[in-house]
């Protein structure tokens, strides 16, 4: 998480979620960290933050960039989604963020909920509780 928040400028909750997505779709797919190569991934969100601040974590967990063209992103009005694929297989992995989520936090955050302990709160969440897995 330092190195995201070291890249991202700031430690937020919407930058956690995307460093989570990353670190599950590696996990899930069976790529090591230091591996990071075989990767590619789609994002679809609202392009302004704090919701497109999910790319970047899931920039930093995993390596697909725009610039490597490992990651394309796409405008959504409101859902927060992410499908990665290990490349050379049909293997993937689709995340979609848990919309109750996305809404207990942007309200937290307009009351003046210090961004740093909702990032907290959900590198903690289960990963049930944050997440839906699509097949």
């Amino acid at each position: 998480m330092k190195d995201a928040a070291r890249f991202h400028g700031h430690l937020g909750p919407f930058l956690a979620i995307g460093v989570r997505m990353g670190e599950i779709a590696k996990k899930q797919l069976g790529l090591k960290d230091e591996n990071r190569v075989g990767l590619n991934a789609w994002i679809r969100a609202p392009l302004y933050p704090p919701f497109s601040c999910v790319i970047d974590g899931i920039q930093v967990a995993t390596g697909c960039t725009v610039g490597n063209q490992k990651l394309k992103i796409e405008e959504s009005p409101i859902e927060i989604r992410a499908n990665f694929r290990r490349e050379g297989s049909n293997r993937t992995v689709k995340i979609l963020v848990n919309s109750m989520v996305v809404r207990s936090l942007t309200d937290d955050m307009s009351i003046g909920v210090n961004a740093e302990l909702l990032a907290t709160r959900v590198a903690r969440m289960r990963k049930g509780q944050l997440f839906l897995f699509e097949k």
